[in-house]
C-alpha cells in the first residue's frame, strides 16, 4: 500500500484556522466577462464522459472538494437517529425515506440558495485524499463522517457515516458520467449507500438520483434532479422517488412523487402484480414533502426543509489534520479563491495536479499498486445475502448501483462479525470505529 501524503507538502497550510461550518470560504462572485470563460463554455458544448475531466477556469470553481458533499447524508442527524425508533419494517422504511429527503437539499440546492453566484464546481479529489467531520446532537450524540477518494480514472468517493450511540451506520460510494445536452449538463450517478442499524437485522440498500446541470450558459447554473431514485429493504419493502425537473415553458422546480409499497418479487418490475402499496409520496425536495397513508389516508409531513436548521459540522483545525485532508490538501487554492486571486489559485491548483501526474507515472514505472487505506471492495457474490438480494432487485431498475461496494473497514457490522468479512476480503480485522484512520475527527 502506498500513500499521497508526500504529493500535497509544498502547496498544504499548516496553519492553525479552525472550521466549524459546512464549507470552506467561497470563492467571490466573478463577471461572465472573465477571460476563459468563452473558451470553456465551447468546451462543454461538446464534452462527454467524467467530470473529472473537464478543466475548469479558477473562477468557476467553488473552493470546495467534492469529498465534502458526501457530509450532506448526515445534515440532520437526528433525523437519521430516528430511524432507529421505529417498531416495524413498515415504519422503519418511512422513516428511512425521510432521512433520504432530508440529504436531498444540502447536497444539490443549498449553495445555490445561499448565495448569488450559482452552481459552481467543486474540486476534484486527489488520489486518496480524506475528508472527515462529525455532528453532536443534544439526545442521539455524534455522529461521524468519513470520506475517502478510492479511485481517480474514474473518480470514486466512498463515504461511511456512523451514530454509534443510536447504532445505526452505513457504507456506500458514488462517481458521475456526464454528457451535454442543449444547454444542460446530464449527470448520471454511479454508486450506492448500504444503511445497517444494530437493533434491526433489516437492511437497506438506497441508489442514487441523476443531476441536469441547468443555466450553464446563464452564468447561473443549478442543480435539478431526473430519473428515479430507489430504497430497498432486504425485508421486501420498496421506496421509489421520481424527480420533475421542470419543463421548459411552464411547470415548477424541484418536483418529486414516488410510494413506498411492500414487494414479494425478487426483481423489481414496474408497476408490478406483487405489490401492495402503504404510502404516496409528493412535494418539492428543496421545500416541503408529505407521504399520505394509501390504507387510512392520513396525510403526514415527510420532511421539511424550512422547519429547522441543519446541524453544525465539526471539522478538526488545518494544524491537526493530516496531509491527506481536503481542507489541508487545497488551502491555498481556496484561499487565492475566496480572495479573487484566480492567478494563484490556478497555479497552486496545477501544482498540486502535477505532483499527483508525477506520482502515478513514478508508481506505473515501479509496477507499484496503490491501495485505499479506509476503505475495501467487495463484490455482491461475496456480499452478505440480504444485501445480495436487495441489490439484485433494485439492478434492473436502475443499473447504476453497479455489481459491489466500497466497505469501510472498521465498519459497525464488520466489527459485530468479529471480523469474520474483513479476513475473507483480504483486510485487517477492524477496530472500533475511525480509530485506525490516518487522522480522525477528536
Amino acid at each position: 500500500m502506498t500513500s499521497d501524503s508526500k504529493s500535497i507538502n509544498s502547496t498544504a497550510s499548516t496553519g492553525s484556522s479552525a472550521s466549524v461550518s459546512g464549507t470552506a470560504p467561497a470563492a467571490k462572485q466573478t463577471p461572465a466577462s472573465q477571460p476563459g470563460l468563452a473558451s470553456f463554455l465551447k468546451a462543454i458544448l461538446s464534452f462527454t464522459g467524467d467530470l473529472s475531466s473537464l478543466t475548469c477556469p479558477s473562477f468557476l470553481l467553488n473552493g470546495i472538494s467534492l469529498l465534502e458533499y458526501g457530509a450532506h447524508w448526515s445534515d440532520y442527524p437526528h433525523v437519521l437517529a430516528e430511524i432507529t425508533k421505529a417498531t416495524d419494517s413498515e415504519e422503519r422504511i418511512k422513516l428511512v425515506a425521510r432521512w433520504f429527503v432530508s440529504t436531498l437539499y444540502g447536497s444539490y440546492n443549498k449553495r445555490v440558495a445561499e448565495s448569488n453566484t450559482g452552481e459552481k464546481k467543486p474540486f476534484n479529489p486527489i488520489l486518496g485524499e480524506q475528508f472527515l467531520a462529525s455532528w453532536d446532537d443534544p439526545e442521539y450524540g455524534e455522529t461521524k463522517f468519513i470520506c475517502e477518494q478510492v479511485s481517480h480514472h474514474p473518480p470514486v468517493s466512498a463515504i461511511y457515516f456512523e451514530n454509534s450511540k443510536a447504532g445505526i451506520y452505513a457504507s456506500g460510494h458514488f462517481s458521475q458520467k456526464s454528457k451535454f445536452r442543449n444547454t444542460t449538463m446530464k449527470v448520471v450517478q454511479e454508486g450506492r449507500v448500504t444503511l445497517r442499524m444494530k437493533n434491526s437485522d433489516e437492511i437497506y440498500c438506497l441508489s442514487l438520483p441523476d443531476l441536469d446541470i441547468c443555466s450553464i450558459l446563464t452564468g447561473k447554473p443549478f442543480l435539478e434532479m431526473s430519473s428515479t431514485t430507489y430504497i430497498r429493504s432486504s425485508k421486501g419493502y420498496t421506496a421509489e422517488f421520481q424527480w420533475y425537473p421542470k419543463p421548459y415553458f411552464y411547470g415548477e422546480y424541484h418536483k418529486f412523487d414516488g410510494k413506498i409499497f411492500k414487494d414479494s418479487a425478487a426483481q423489481f418490475v414496474p408497476n408490478g402484480n406483487d405489490r401492495e402499496q402503504l404510502y404516496q409520496l409528493s412535494g418539492k425536495w428543496v421545500a416541503q414533502s408529505r407521504a399520505v397513508n394509501t390504507k387510512t389516508g392520513q396525510d403526514d409531513v415527510l420532511f421539511d426543509v424550512a422547519a429547522q436548521p441543519s446541524a453544525d459540522i465539526i471539522i478538526k483545525p488545518l494544524d491537526e489534520q493530516s496531509d491527506l485532508e481536503s481542507r489541508k490538501v487545497w488551502n491555498k487554492v481556496s484561499e487565492a479563491l475566496a480572495s479573487g486571486n484566480y492567478d494563484v489559485a490556478s497555479r497552486e491548483k496545477t501544482a498540486i495536479e502535477e505532483e499527483q501526474r508525477a506520482l502515478r507515472k513514478q508508481r506505473a514505472e515501479s509496477n507499484e499498486k496503490w491501495e485505499p487505506s479506509l476503505f475495501f471492495w467487495v463484490d455482491d457474490a461475496d456480499a452478505e445475502p440480504a444485501v445480495k438480494d436487495s441489490y439484485a432487485y433494485l439492478y434492473p431498475a436502475k443499473d447504476s448501483i453497479g455489481t459491489g461496494c466500497w466497505v469501510y473497514k472498521n465498519s459497525a457490522h464488520l466489527a459485530a462479525s468479529a471480523g469474520n468479512s474483513a479476513s475473507a476480503s483480504g483486510t485487517q480485522t477492524p477496530s472500533d470505529a475511525f480509530s485506525t484512520a490516518p487522522s480522525s475527527v477528536a
